[in-house]
């Protein structure tokens, strides 16, 4: 939610999704770290082959309900390895009055395409409509292509030109960012 609200619009959330330089072997250390905070486990790790990527659930629960907390392991996987370049790529963000680390715009775009729910497609286009013009482009592309949704990064990137009155070649085929 911080890095959406940083680069695109704040939205109302249910959950926080956390990348974690762990490697899901650690995963018992990080459940021991979870349950001294007063999270409870809920499942995991759990491996999600259609993703590539190894994801444990906790609950935070709070007086009237509870967030969901997702975490994502920097696992051998290509995404794996694009969560781990992503954390050390992280920038300080100020959001309503605190400072975060969040994740850079093109690794949110990364993020929210290779999800790919309706309400991170929402997320996305936000970013675009603030940032399209300042992005690493090429660094986007390269990523998709790595982690095998390079199309569809094509079709969402066609429809928000178009939808926006934006013409000519895709953005990472220009010859600048």
């Amino acid at each position: 939610a911080v890095s959406v609200a940083a680069w695109g619009r704040v939205r109302a959330t249910t959950d926080a999704d956390f990348a974690t330089s762990l490697d899901f072997t650690a995963a018992g250390d990080l459940d021991k770290a979870m349950k001294k905070a007063k999270l409870e486990k809920e499942s995991g790790p759990v491996e999600i082959p259609a993703k590539r990527l190894v994801l444990s659930k906790y609950w935070a629960p709070y007086s009237g309900g509870g967030l969901g907390v997702d975490v994502l392991f920097a696992t051998g996987y290509d995404t794996g390895r694009f969560l781990k370049e992503a954390l050390h790529r992280k920038v300080q963000v100020k959001f309503q009055g605190e400072s975060y680390f969040a994740a850079t715009p093109e690794d949110l775009i990364v993020l929210k395409i290779h999800a790919y729910r309706v309400r991170d497609l929402d997320d996305v286009a936000t970013v675009l409509e603030r940032r399209f013009g300042e992005l690493d482009w090429k660094y986007i592309h390269r990523w998709a292509a790595e982690l095998r949704f390079e199309k569809l990064l094509k079709d969402v990137v066609e429809q928000f030109m178009k939808s926006h009155g934006r013409k000519g070649p895709l953005p990472w085929k220009r010859g600048r960012k």
